[in-house]
């Protein structure tokens, strides 16, 4: 039988002989399941205390006080299985979503687009150039005072300019999808480009944050300037053709009228008339009266004045003109032909 005592010398000794191999309390890591705990393992103490002495790294195993169970850290930067292979929200968003490449195709679709819309808007550039510059005045000699429809059309040369270079601004600065959308709109809308010019500016004024507020509001002065005098130059502007208008009284149209043809109509105002190689509407192609007197009056069929003469006093018999206004003068106009309505022009002499 062994005594009490040696068992106890004997334990004594067996841990004096293992912490004296030990060259630090740091330098060895007590293995698992030695430790001074009542249940075998190594206390929190002692493995701080490790750490700190032997100047090294806890071992991947390293376990928390409570139940051995890996940090909150370790968890979260362990990549953990797909729960059955299915994929993160983040990634089916992702696949859900247009990817890069479809995003890079569309980009490239509005720059064709725009490119294109360059070409279109150069053609009609060099069209409406040429009207302005090199085309006669189309002044109608039965209408000369018509007003000249050049600076009309210089709006639309201006319309034609913008297009062409803010489609050029967008294929040559970089290819933000903001910033070629923006170009693909003013292209689309450049027949209005007071509206698009003006919108421009402000976009500048609004995201230069660099602009001293001299410039930013010289930037502002400068899109309320064209937006209001864009539609005023554009629909402000007399007609260059006639157009039918209504007579206040029949006296509005006394007088003695001719055309470039021969035919001259004398209206009184008691309602007579006397005309000289009379034709126009109400008379069949090539007929023609060489002097006829009559009654006159005028009528107003959907707002518009027309003038009728009774060949010989005879209603059945007569000739219709319509009244036009071109530019400051009236004419009277007659036609057989609805596309044409004034192939035959009488002018006041």
């Amino acid at each position: 039988m062994f005594s009490t005592d040696a068992g106890s010398h004997a334990d004594d000794a067996m841990a004096d002989e293992g912490f004296a191999g030990d060259e630090g309390v740091g330098g060895i890591g007590l293995l698992p399941g030695q430790g001074s705990g009542a249940d075998g393992m190594q206390s929190e103490a002692d493995l701080v205390a490790g750490a700190v002495a032997g100047g090294g790294v806890p071992f991947s195993g390293d376990v928390s006080a409570a139940g051995g169970e890996q940090s909150e850290a370790d968890l979260a930067s362990a990549d953990p299985e797909p729960f059955f292979g299915m994929q993160s929200e983040a990634s089916t968003l992702t696949g859900v979503a247009l990817g890069p490449g479809l995003r890079r195709a569309a980009l490239v679709c509005v720059g064709a687009l725009v490119g294109l819309g360059v070409l279109f808007w150069g053609a009609l550039a060099l069209y409406f150039a040429y009207r302005v510059f090199f085309d006669s005045p189309h002044v109608n000699p039965d209408m000369p005072h018509l007003p000249d429809a050049r600076p009309w059309t210089a709006f639309y040369l201006v319309g034609a300019l913008w297009g062409v270079g803010v489609g050029l601004f967008g294929l040559t600065a970089r290819w933000r999808p903001r910033l070629l959308l923006w170009c693909f709109g003013c292209l689309v809308t450049a027949f209005f480009w007071p509206a698009g010019v003006a919108a421009s500016a402000v976009a500048i004024g609004w995201r230069r944050r660099d602009l001293a507020v001299s410039r930013r509001v010289a930037v502002v002065a400068l899109a309320v300037l064209v937006a209001v005098g864009g539609p005023v130059w554009r629909f402000a502007a007399p007609s260059s053709t006639a157009k039918a208008v209504a007579v206040g009284s029949d006296g509005d149209l006394l007088g003695t009228w001719r055309s470039r043809s021969g035919m001259s109509v004398v209206l009184r105002a008691d309602g007579t008339y006397t005309a000289g190689a009379l034709a126009g509407g109400g008379l069949g192609a090539g007929d023609g009266v060489p002097a006829s007197a009559g009654m006159w009056d005028t009528e107003s069929p959907g707002g518009r004045s027309g003038v009728r003469l009774q060949i010989e006093g005879d209603l059945s018999h007569s000739v219709w003109f319509d009244v036009y206004r071109a530019g400051p003068d009236l004419v009277l106009c007659a036609s057989d032909d609805p596309a044409n309505p004034c192939q035959v022009v009488l002018r006041r002499s």
